[in-house]
Order: structure tokens, then sequence, then C-alpha cells
């Protein structure tokens, strides 16, 4: 019961901020370059541009937002829709831990918008936590997690935190240059990367994550 009210309400908000609160979702397009992280939850750097979910006004969450310093996206979106942005205008997309939010086709669609928008030759960097990691600690049992057992270590991957996909280093590969994108290659975490703009890998997703960077 508990999902199926958080499932509504995500799908009522999505409603109304696609319905009435359009401008929103317009990708500002002034200030160069134009630097975009794809869900960025709290992960703010001045100059980005920071999309994230609709946040919908109601007396309760703006004390909350104010009381906590939870900065507002500067633009509101479903990913699950287009990106207001025309084709070939963006000079950088950076995701973390966003597309396994979504299940297989929706990720292919959000990446796909990723490689829209973006210029040509340009790069997104896409991180996501590894399955592959996983994998090696329920085979080794190493310190690389506080799990008790590698079955939990897994479980919590596909079971908890909203996921609804899994991604390893072969499968986000795949998944981009099945969308067009070029130059696809698994990089450090924190350092690796052609295009150092795009580098805002927090310290604590460290352990768990990959990093792919993929140019257009």
């Amino acid at each position: 019961m508990k999902e199926l009210k958080s499932l509504l309400m995500f799908e009522l908000k999505s409603f109304l901020g696609r319905t009435f609160f359009k401008k929103r979702s317009m990708i500002p397009l002034d200030n160069k370059p134009i630097l975009i992280d794809l869900g960025a939850g709290q992960n703010y750097i001045k100059g980005w541009i920071h999309i994230d979910f609709f946040r919908i006004k109601n007396p309760i969450r703006i004390w909350f937002s104010k009381k906590n310093n939870i900065q507002k996206p500067d633009v509101e979106a479903d990913l699950r829709y287009p990106l207001k942005c025309p084709d070939n205008e963006v000079d950088g997309v950076y995701s973390s831990h966003v597309i396994e939010h979504f299940n297989y086709n929706q990720a292919k669609f959000i990446l796909s918008e990723v490689y829209r928008i973006l210029k040509p030759d340009k790069y997104a960097r896409i991180i996501v936590p590894d399955l592959g990691k996983r994998v090696d600690f329920y085979i080794n049992n190493d310190n690389t997690f506080s799990f008790n057992t590698g079955c939990e270590a897994i479980s919590d991957l596909t079971q908890n935190h909203g996921h609804k996909s899994v991604w390893d280093e072969s499968m986000l590969k795949q998944t981009l240059f099945s969308v067009g994108f070029k130059n696809v290659e698994k990089v450090e975490y924190g350092i690796g990367g052609i295009d150092k703009r795009l580098i805002k890998d927090s310290e604590t997703r460290k352990f768990e994550s990959i990093v792919i960077e993929a140019q257009k």
C-alpha cells in the first residue's frame, strides 16, 4: 500500500508539473558553456544547470527546504519525457546514480535525449552503482561493502533505493553505443575523463560506482 501511494503521488506530481508548470522544464541557454547535471540531487556547483524532478509547492515542504537549506533545481522535469532543449546545444552532461531509477527502456530513452542535446564531439559522464562490484563482493567476500553476505549486497542493489534496473560496464557501454555515442570508455572515478569540467563525482559514492565517459 505504501509503495502504491508513493507511485501515485509521483505520477500526480509529474502530471501537475508537465501540465501547469511547463516553464520550469525549459533548459536555459543563456550562459556559456552549458553544462547539465541530470538528476542533480544536492550536488550543486555554480555555473551548472541542475535538473531534478518537479518540486510541487506545499507549505510543509517549503518550510522544510528552507530550514535544511535544500537547494531547488534550476530545471524541473520528469526524465521519462523529452528534455525541453533544442538539438546540439549542450557542452557537457553529467549524471550520477540516476538511470538505475528507471527501467531499461526508460534509461535508454534518457541517454538518447542526452545524445540529442549534446553538441557534436562533446561528452557525457554517466555514473551508476556497479553490479560487477557487488558480484565481486559476493564471490570474494572482501571488505568493499559493509553487508554481512554477498546476497544481501546484491539484494540491496536490486530491491532497495527505488532502483528499477542494474548496470555494469558492458551493459552501460552497450546502451550508450546503441543510442549513437562513440569513444565510450570506463574512466577512473573522481579524476578520469577527457572533459575535466564534467568531474563532479561525490567521494561518498566512489566505493560502489562505475564511471563511463561517452562522446557524441
